[in-house]
Parts: structure tokens; sequence; C-alpha cells
């Protein structure tokens, strides 16, 4: 589904003059007010089992809207590795996501994409699942004294809703691909409704099936 079908951002800043945050937020406002009539239309295009993904700024009614409607929903939150240059951008995409996960209350996954794209992957990799005492010391090595206790508060705030692990995503790499998706697939439990079938057998082995 292509949303859009339903209202276009070029419209929006052409007709109401809206330059391109002000027509995001009028868009997605629109989407919102639509839920019931355009988004259950194309829901009922697809199967119960079929496995649907949404590329989408955080919109709580929207994840709300699709539980009331029975979805398993995970939300899977991506960070250009590219940005996780430092303890201070590690910090803020942590923030970022946090905010995310504070706000949608589901099953939350964090994904470092572009891995294909670091040239010095140790850069990146140190940052996947530091220890708190570790970050606290290299923030307030990079910052001014007067931020301490500010640095001591996120970093516990980090540590307190265990933000501080990433899973690196490799396009290259198909054993990455699988191992995200599997994560994904855990947390909304992919597949755990379906029906198990077992092949009836006569014990004795004369090959008769019921």
């Amino acid at each position: 589904m292509d949303i859009r079908e339903l209202i276009s951002l070029d419209d929006v800043m052409e007709e109401l003059g809206l330059g391109p945050n002000g027509g995001l937020i009028y868009c997605m406002e629109h989407l919102e007010d639509n839920l019931d009539d355009w988004l259950n239309e194309e829901l009922d295009n697809y199967l119960d089992d079929d496995y649907l993904v949404f590329d989408c700024p955080v919109l709580r009614n929207f994840v709300e809207h699709l539980k009331r409607k029975n979805f398993n929903v995970c939300a899977v939150y991506l960070l250009d590795s590219q940005f996780i240059t430092d303890v201070t951008k590690y910090v803020s995409g942590c923030m970022a996501s946090l905010s995310a996960m504070v706000q949608l209350e589901v099953p939350h996954i964090n994904i470092l994409s572009k891995m294909d794209l670091v040239t010095n992957k140790r850069d990146v990799e140190n940052y996947l699942d530091p220890e708190p005492h570790h970050l606290l010391s290299e923030l307030n090595e990079r910052m001014a004294p007067r931020f301490k206790k500010l640095n001591k508060s996120l970093i516990e705030l980090v540590d307190e809703y265990s933000m501080v692990s990433f899973i690196p995503l490799d396009l290259r790499k198909e054993s990455s691909i699988q191992y995200v998706l599997a994560q994904i697939d855990n947390c909304i439990q992919y597949g755990e409704d379906a029906d198990v079938k077992i092949r009836d057998f006569d014990p004795d082995g004369d090959g008769d099936n019921e």
C-alpha cells in the first residue's frame, strides 16, 4: 500500500503553501483521520498470516489501530551505523530510539543499518553492547565538567530501559538479514498461531493412513 494514493506531500506543499516539515505533519494527521476508512480498506487486501512492513514515522494512533485489528506489532527502529562514530552520537541515537519505544509501547528492536557501508567496523562494534560505566566515562571525557550530572542521568536512563543493545544489519550478508528477521519474528510470535499438521501413521508399518 502507498500513502500517496491517499495524500501526497508535494500536493500538500503546493496547495497549502507549507514547507516540508509542516507538510509531513499535515500528511500524518490526514492519515490518522482516515484509519477507519482508507487503511481498513487497504488491510482487507491481505490475509491473516501475511507479513506487513510499514515504513513510517512514530505514529501511536496508527499502531493502536493495527493492534485493534488483531495485528501483532513490533517496532523496528533503524539507526544509520555511520551516525555512530562517538559516544555523544550514540547516546543521541539511544534517546531517539527510547522516545519511539516509550510512545508506541510495543515490542521494540534497534537496528544499526548500512553496516555494509562502514569502513572501520571496530568504531561501530564498540557500541553494539557497551558497558554503561564505560559509556559514562567516555561521555564525561567529551563533555564539559558541568554536564557530569546530566551525563550520569542519561546513561542511567539508557541502561534502565536496556537500550544499549543494537543489532547490526549488513545487506551483503544473508545471515545478517536472517538474524534480524528472526528477532522480529520472535517479537511478534510470527507463525506460532499456525495449525500444526500431524501425519497419521500406522505403527505396524502397513502404510495405511487414516
